[in-house]
């Protein structure tokens, strides 16, 4: 107790001062920890010490697992109590919670677990405490105190009595779940009776205390202001209003309601003045509109009766001129308005606009009423050195004007400083009418412009009555008379400073009457407090009230839901549900009557996006108000929600994600782009580890042809059979290549020591430097293909070297014999061509171009015609283009007396320099065949070749890449996941559906399934380069286990996956798709596409409805299909707005499958296409095909003509009839919903807007090298025009067994499979224009710029003007658009065209401008991620061939200028 008796100076933390613990506060402490109180003192007393104190004692003696929780009315008041509480409590964690934490959507308990973990402290508002008890995130068990600021608030429905009466006191017997209670409280009562402070006592289960033993201390420290009554005279109604209001007045009576946009609609519906609605609002004229401008006349009424006719003036004009300032700035600044609402508002209120006045116009004293005026003289007659004052107002509009008034009043303008305070709320981040005058801004500034001085007067509504801290003020006005006694006591308690002034203005005598009585009753409150007779159990009485107190409980979490909370859970719940324009998500109350008595049942309807079966419930009782009935029925009907498992065990709507799906989402999406993963594995260590053992070598022969003619062929020794290897093409020079064919492995019969030997020499001809001469054991061995018994023979014939000199003029030539290697300069290697006698001063370095000199005749000698020999190392990749041809300049000269011959023949010499490339195509085909035959073996690949593709990345420079396949497994998995997501959950709205589909197709799942089953150390990424090569023994591969790191993408992690996926899909379809699936992703039961079709048809057949419309035979027509499931085809027609009598669901299910069925037919069309496609040109095409305008338009263009016979042309003669004509109908012709106007209205102007355009799109279409992406964006169709050709897609697909033929006839029927064929075969360009423009523009900064300008056609639409630029430069501009992106589209289009007539004549340039066709595509601007995995290995490659490789590190100085001569296939330097 004696650390309690004085707190610690506070460090560090001046918005906090520091405090000592006075005497009083000690006993309110001492009262605290023998019971349950109410702590009630005045404001500036010191509650929030006590409360500190409190904690700090309850947490030394409470359980560890125990928390404090502290209770506050608002998020402000949490903030300043958390702020106290942490800044004197520093050895405990403190938390806070709010609505602003988004608190609200931490559906799991593992969320909060992690929240509250080794929290001490908990201060939030009651609302995130009650929800938490609620859903059983926390239990009232694991709280030791809880404290309630402004505990007078703890009555009614409040969440602070919710609490109390639904966790606590049922609780309250058993002492370890019920923690202690403590309330802080100025006022403990609101009402006007005594009675009430024992209503709150009983709630809160606390007796109200206040300091009697040291009473005259709280009297010396709290200072009561002296009471001052300021009267006034009253207003003289018939002051005159000013001109302005007088217009506005005029104008609220005039108005014609049968013009307001309400009204219209209503006219417009077709259902005549007959109509409830209609008649309604002509008689009441209560409209949202007609409700604006009331509101607005209203408050200027009552401005104008408060303040005086400047105040209303400046009020209307204000709030008018800001409102036709902002009709310029788009409709996001109406959010609280329709459009046509706002134009019909901006004619009423224009003709106003030129009696606004400027808002700085100095006030005319005789335009403020005497009310104000009284009020200026007071502040004037106040104002004393260091003034700090408070003004209590009723409407937040009276603030703004108030503090106006007084910035620029003659008598106060120079001596006060005003800010403002109003209350704030999430309602309130947007305009909720055109009278709300307040600018928002940070009001914490406003009270710290108050404490140090900054501002001296603030004017507030009632916000600042309680809790807030505030600096104390010497004076509080009270501008109207305050409601109750709760206020009168909380706003006294501002003035706290010594001599302060509590000054309330009057009219007349009746309210100061009033706040006699309220002294009055305060007094009598005071000696109930200090009453120690009273006990709290002669409090605890049984109120009793009519409810329904039926609880359900999950006892796994202890989450629970009463009626009570019913009604708002399933509000909730609904609008979790996916959000369809012109489809209500509310739930649908209805009422029915007892034919016996008076009570009332109820019946819910949830939206038609919920599965039938807990679609509709019923209430199970009768009951005396549509209240409770209503909150039955949403009870019954939530439970039923549980049951069905569309709510989790916390009583919230399911947050889909598996453990899987959550590790993806924090482990990798969160983290860098760059993770660290296995390095590569090497197959050699098994290579070699089978040397070591002895195990049986193999042999596989190696043929080379080049251009018809061969290089003898090889055989490659392993110690055991290698893979099918192929075909490896290798390139020599400008358009000259090598093929290389391997043959199948067989025992080798062979002696492999000679075989290494002979491995050594064939390498040390071309890589001497990397060769160790005493060296033995290389892990793949090379040799002649000849008989095995003449190896040795052959090896000694080779070996070594013999004198240049021994050659003459018939010696073999080119590959026939061995490299020529010249002493004299460092042992350079050349190619012999033959021998040709040359005078004796012909030097070695001498070309046969050299002049000869004239005179006597010269002695002859023979000199060596040679080449020298190419540094490349590297041919596996091209030789660069922008490197030009090889430059050819002749032979060079040697004397033979410098030179040698080596004994092994060129041609041998040449295979050799094709080893690395070999080992290199062999070292990829071992690491696919381990991933084959170890990770992917349940998927058994025939084709591995498409395995090496899947796991090679882009910046390996291989001849291939997973790019294509990528994109095809990508639709796979989407497919899979779909039907398996759908198929699994039955009842699931397309919400959940698409939620879970999310998580397993993610890239962050995805790239972690690759690291955890360890695909990671097989992808491919780093380049050949042949100067780094170097030949591996079997000691080093012994060594070389795979345990490093590298860097790679998640993307490039994820890619690979689902480029196995989409090889799988190649080799074996989706049986082996699912295979792979169940690889990587093993927790989840992966069923067959049939399995998963057969379940989801047998659910339609289940709900088939008990007819089918008959017009529907036509749409059968038109769709060319004809069901059998025919409740397959009413589902796909059904919007979520659709109310009809049957239970068929939305269209919303299939139309998430009919997305990734569409995907998946136009990727795979893609990719099959004959033409060799790159990944982003297949990428281009799939998003042309698929993006909703052009889905909507190709469904509202395919029409079925169905006759229409006419009526008679002459009544007399019946038979007598006008030519039959024909009606046009499209598949949205069937869409079955609400029928409502604004479904209709979309419909007709959509379809108004077809008939603009389709000349020129289908033209387009049909005739035009590119994609009409401009005139698609400008068709601007609603969502549910393309979502009913994905939903029609999926029905056939159920329908035919899951038939993809049946699914590609309906797309051919319609269009979309031809126009993409025309795309495929004449090379249609379909990158949209804004893509197009940005590759273009490279580096440049590409900027749009839209304006909204004023309405341009008879419909009413808003037209937009966009500007584009580059690099600051302007390009184009194009105005009358109907939307922003059509503007934007329209203009990066123009913009494409400007930039080509620039480039006209420059070849390059017009390649940059084509970005689809041309080389420097598309890679880079669509590059992945994986191009800067190894982007130093890339450097490697444009070195190659410069490097010094083998005896090349010899200085060779002499003729490095010679260009390269082509013999036998050997590119030459």
């Amino acid at each position: 107790m004696a650390a309690l008796l004085k707190s610690k100076p506070i460090a560090g933390n001046a918005s906090v001062e520091a405090f000592e613990s006075r005497a009083y506060q000690l006993e309110m402490l001492q009262e605290s920890l023998q019971r349950n109180i109410i702590v009630a003192m005045d404001t500036g007393s010191g509650k929030t010490h006590i409360a500190v104190l409190r904690i700090e004692a309850e947490l030394e003696k409470c359980a560890p697992e125990k928390l404090v929780w502290f209770l506050c009315p608002t998020i402000t008041l949490a903030e300043q109590q958390y702020d106290v509480v942490t800044s004197h409590l520093r050895s405990v964690q403190s938390r806070l919670l709010t609505g602003n934490d988004g608190v609200d959507r931490w559906g799991e308990k593992q969320i909060w677990d992690g929240v509250l973990q080794d929290i001490k402290i908990v201060v939030s508002t009651h609302k995130v405490l009650l929800d938490a008890l609620i859903h059983g995130f926390v239990s009232i068990a694991r709280i030791a105190l809880l404290v309630f600021d402004e505990c007078h608030n703890c009555t009614g429905n409040h969440p602070a009595n919710r609490i109390m009466q639904e966790f606590y006191h049922p609780n309250r017997g058993i002492s370890e779940c019920a923690p202690h209670i403590l309330g802080l409280t100025a006022s403990p009562i609101i009402n006007n009776k005594t009675q009430g402070l024992e209503n709150i006592e009983q709630n809160i289960n606390a007796i109200s205390k206040t300091p009697k033993i040291h009473r005259d201390e709280l009297v010396r420290f709290v200072h009561l202001p002296q009471m001052i009554d300021l009267l006034f005279p009253e207003y003289d109604r018939a002051t005159q209003y000013p001109p302005l209001l007088q217009n506005l007045l005029r104008l609220c009576s005039d108005v014609d309601i049968k013009k307001d946009p309400y009204v219209v609609k209503l006219l417009a519906s077709g259902h005549g003045s007959d109509s409830e609605p209609l008649r309604k609002a002509l008689m009441n004229r209560k409209t949202y509109c007609q409700e604006q401008i009331k509101r607005l006349s209203t408050m200027a009424i009552n401005v104008h009766e408060e303040l005086g006719a400047w105040a209303s003036h400046h009020y209307v004009s204000t709030c008018l001129s800001s409102f036709l300032k902002r009709r310029f700035q788009g409709p996001v600044n109406f959010d609280y308005l329709e459009e046509d609402e706002r134009s019909y508002l901006v004619r009423l209120f224009e003709p106003l606009a030129g009696i606004c006045i400027d808002d700085s116009e100095t006030p005319d004293i005789n335009a403020i009423s005497p009310k104000a005026s009284r009020l200026l003289g007071c502040l004037a007659r106040e104002l004393q050195p260091g003034f700090a004052g408070l003004v209590f107002v009723k409407t937040r509009a009276s603030v703004e004007l108030l503090a106006q008034l007084i910035s620029v009043h003659p008598i106060t303008k120079a001596h006060f400083s005003v800010g403002t305070f109003v209350g704030t709320s999430m309602h309130e981040k947007r305009n909720s009418s055109i009278g709300d005058l307040h600018r928002r801004h940070d009001q914490t500034e406003t009270l710290d412009n108050l404490r140090y001085g900054k501002k001296n007067l603030i004017i507030a509504t009632s916000v600042l009555e309680e809790g807030i801290d505030v600096s104390a003020c010497n004076v509080v006005i009270c501008f109207e008379q305050p409601p109750n006694l709760k206020s009168f006591i909380q706003r006294r308690g501002r003035a706290r400073s010594s001599k302060s002034k509590y000054i309330i203005m009057f009219g007349d005598s009746t309210g100061q009457h009033v706040i006699r009585t309220w002294q009055q009753l305060e007094e009598e409150m005071k000696q109930l407090y200090m009453d120690d007779m009273r006990q709290l159990e002669e409090l605890r009485k049984e109120v009793k009230e009519e409810r329904d107190e039926r609880v359900f409980m999950v006892e796994s979490t202890g989450a629970r839901i009463t009626p009570q909370d019913a009604v708002p859970h399933l509000h909730h719940w609904c609008a979790k549900l996916p959000q369809t324009q012109y489809a209500d998500p509310k739930p649908l109350f209805m009422f029915k009557s007892s034919k016996k008595s008076a009570q009332i049942q109820a019946e819910v309807v949830l939206p038609k996006s919920v599965d039938k079966a807990v679609r509709e419930a019923k209430g199970t009782l009768w009951w005396d108000t549509e209240k409770a009935a209503k909150r039955d029925v949403a009870f019954v009907a939530y439970v039923a929600l549980f049951h069905a498992g569309l709510v989790n065990d916390h009583l919230l709507p399911l947050a889909v994600s598996d453990e899987a799906a959550l590790r993806a989402c924090s482990e990798v999406e969160k983290r860098p782009a760059l993770v660290t993963v296995r390095a590569l594995i090497s197959p050699w260590t098994a290579v070699a580890m089978a040397w070591q053992s002895g195990s049986m070598p193999y042999q596989t022969e190696v043929q080379f042809d080049l251009d018809g003619s061969a290089l003898p062929p090889v055989r490659v020794i392993s110690s055991f059979a290698l893979p099918q290897l192929g075909q490896l093409i290798l390139f020599l020079d400008f358009g000259s290549t090598l093929k290389i064919n391997f043959g199948s492995s067989c025992v080798y019969a062979g002696d492999v020591d000679v075989s290494d030997n002979i491995t050594r020499t064939l390498l040390s001809a071309i890589y001497s430097s990397k060769v160790e001469s005493d060296r033995a054991g290389f892990t793949l061995r090379f040799e002649p293909f000849i008989n095995v018994a003449e190896l040795q023979n052959w090896l000694t014939q080779v070996t070594g070297t013999r004198p240049a000199s021994t050659l003459h003029k018939d010696s073999p030539r080119g590959i026939h014999n061995g490299i020529i290697r010249d002493s004299s300069t460092y042992g350079s290697s050349y190619i012999f061509h033959g021998i040709e006698y040359q005078p004796l001063e012909i030097e070695s370095s001498t070309d046969a171009g050299h002049s000869r000199s004239s005179g006597p005749a010269m002695e002859l000698a023979p000199f060596l015609q040679v080449t020298k020999l190419s540094k490349r190392s590297d041919f596996l990749h091209p030789i660069a283009s922008n490197e030009g041809p090889p430059k050819t300049k002749g032979f060079k000269y040697l004397s033979p007396s410098t030179c040698s011959v080596d004994n092994l023949p060129f041609a041998y010499s040449q295979c050799a320099m094709y080893i690395p490339c070999i080992i290199h195509r062999i070292e990829i085909s071992l690491v696919t065949q381990n991933l084959c035959e170890s990770l992917l073996l349940p998927v058994c690949f025939e084709d591995r070749q498409l395995v090496t593709t899947a796991i090679t990345a882009s910046s390996a420079c291989e001849a291939y890449n997973y790019q294509s396949l990528e994109l095809l497994g990508d639709s796979c998995l989407k497919l899979c996941a779909s039907l398996n997501i759908a198929a699994e959950h039955i009842n699931w709205h397309e919400g959940y559906l698409s939620h879970q589909k999310d998580h397993i197709v993610s890239n962050g799942r995805l790239a972690l399934c690759c690291q955890q089953t360890g695909l990671d150390k097989y992808i491919l990424t780093k380049p050949f380069t042949g100067y780094r090569w170097k030949p591996l023994y079997n000691e080093e591969a012994l060594n070389a286990q795979s345990t490093g790191t590298r860097e790679l993408s998640t993307k490039t992690l994820a890619d690979v996956v689902e480029a196995l996926l989409g090889a799988a899909f190649v080799d074996g379809s989706y049986p082996k798709v699912l295979a792979c699936l169940s690889t990587f992703l093993p927790e989840i039961s992966w069923r067959s596409l049939n399995d998963c079709r057969d379940t989801l048809l047998q659910a339609a057949t289940q709900s088939e409805a008990c007819y089918f419309p008959p017009h529907f035979v036509h749409l059968e027509t038109l769709l060319g299909y004809q069901f059998s499931t025919k409740s397959l085809l009413l589902e796909a027609l059904t919007h979520p707005s659709h109310l009809g009598p049957d239970t068929t669901p939305s269209y919303q299910r299939l139309e998430f499958i009919g997305d990734s069925i569409l995907d998946t037919i136009i990727t795979t069309r893609v990719f099959r296409h004959s033409s060799s496609l790159k990944h982003f040109r297949m990428h281009l095409l799939r998003t042309a095909l698929v993006n909703a305008n052009f889905l909507a338009f190709v469904g509202m263009r395919h029409s079925l003509s169905v006759p229409r016979t006419n009526l008679p042309v002459n009544t007399a003669r019946s038979t007598d009839f006008a030519p039959d004509s024909a009606i046009s109908l499209s598949i949205w012709h069937f869409m079955r919903h609400s029928h409502s106007l604004d479904i209709v209205v979309a419909q007709n102007r959509c379809q108004a807007r077809f008939l603009e355009y389709e000349p020129a799109i289908s033209e387009a279409l049909a005739d035009s090298d590119s994609y009409p992406w401009t005139l698609m964006t400008a068709l601007e169709p609603e969502k549910f025009f393309s979502d009913l050709i994905e939903s029609v897609l999926a029905a056939i697909f159920l329908d035919s067994a899951g038939s993809f033929s049946a699914c590609e006839t309906f797309l051919t029927v319609i269009g979309i499979l031809p126009y993409l064929d025309r795309a495929l075969n004449n090379d249609i360009r379909v990158m949209h224009p804004k893509e197009e423009l940005g590759v273009a523009a490279g580096n440049e900064r590409v900027e749009y710029h839209v304006v909204a300008v004023e309405e341009t056609d008879d419909a009413g639409e808003k037209g937009y003007k966009c500007t584009v630029t580059v690099g600051g430069n302007e390009m184009a501009q194009v105005c009358g658009s109907r939307t922003r992106i059509e503007a934007e589209t329209r203009a990066a289009a123009e913009a494409i065209k400007v930039l080509r007539e620039q480039a006209r004549g420059n070849a390059q340039l017009m390649e940059s401008l084509d970005p689809e066709h041309g080389e420097i595509i598309a890679d880079e601007h669509m590059a992945t991620a994986d191009a800067d995995d190894e982007r130093n290995e890339l450097q490697g490659v444009a070195m190659d061939g410069v490097a010094n490789d083998g005896d090349d590190l010899n200085m060779d100085r002499d003729d490095d200028s010679d260009g390269d001569v082509r013999i036998g296939g050997c590119t030459l330097a």
